[in-house]
């Protein structure tokens, strides 16, 4: 087995933020089925994998222009990528027992990823609720974790608030004034969306944030993150697809959706 292998594969299409939590300090706050022992019994190290700034979106383009059926096959797309590059890596491990994980709308089990990312040093939280990692700021996405029987070294968590002292531009800079008491609302930011289309492909307050901005997504991964119905069609043409030969369409933002939230812990301890 071979976890540096694992991790410079992984790296290598995208998925470059990594960190190994403590599935102890996981059970802590997991409800009993997404406790550790009941995902994986004989679980010793708890592998997360994210990917920093726009690096898994440009892997993305080269796999569909090389496979367009990629696109034509999948509802989510860079899900799909990154399962597949995960498959392709997970050989590494050789004979170690693992279940894997992923944060995607259609996962089999919803897990906290900011709670795993945060276990595993990845980031701070910050003021908008987001991690917000050493290198890459803001532009981190949660992709993958791995509950293993390997015995690791864990991750050092970022205990320090990230935002302190910190001008506070993601602030300022809002238009939906969504901030309440120095931290973001997402009430707020939810309402000013149903009565306004400034946002709808963008987040100036993330993109004022002066942490890891080389690392901003370009526009067109800012449009397919943030309101896919516009995003499906326009990652077609970036990867050279013709509309009628895909399957899909994107799904636009549901904004008044945020209030109802996704059981990611399982309920009490």
């Amino acid at each position: 087995m071979d976890v540096d292998a694992l991790r410079s594969e992984l790296a290598g299409i995208g998925l470059n933020a990594f960190g190994v939590a403590d599935p102890a300090r996981w059970d802590v706050s997991a409800g009993r089925e997404r406790q550790a022992q009941h995902l994986l019994p004989g679980t010793r190290s708890i592998l997360v994998f994210g990917s920093g700034g726009p690096a898994l979106w440009n892997a993305l383009l080269d796999d569909l222009r090389a496979h367009p059926e990629h696109l034509c096959e999948e509802a989510h797309p860079l899900d799909a990528y990154a399962r597949r590059a995960v498959s392709r890596a997970d050989s590494h491990l050789g004979g170690a027992r693992r279940r894997w994980f992923f944060a995607s709308g259609d996962a089999e089990l919803h897990l906290d990823f900011r709670m795993l990312a945060d276990l595993a040093g990845l980031g701070g939280r910050s003021r908008m609720g987001l991690l917000l990692h050493p290198e890459f700021g803001l532009w981190l996405g949660l992709r993958a974790a791995c509950f293993t029987d390997l015995a690791l070294p864990f991750s050092q968590r970022i205990e320090v608030d990230p935002c302190v002292g910190c001008p506070a531009p993601c602030i300022t800079t809002c238009p939906g004034d969504a901030f309440v008491d120095g931290a973001w609302s997402v009430d707020r930011c939810s309402a000013f969306h149903e009565a306004s289309r400034r946002c709808d492909s963008s987040c100036d307050a993330r993109g004022a944030c002066p942490k890891g901005a080389e690392h901003h997504y370009g526009p067109e991964e800012l449009v397919y993150h943030y309101d896919r119905a516009a995003g499906r069609p326009l990652l077609r043409a970036l990867a050279g697809i013709d509309a009628d030969a895909d399957g899909y369409e994107g799904v636009g933002p549901h904004w008044n959706t945020w209030r109802k939230k996704v059981d990611v812990r399982g309920g009490s301890a």
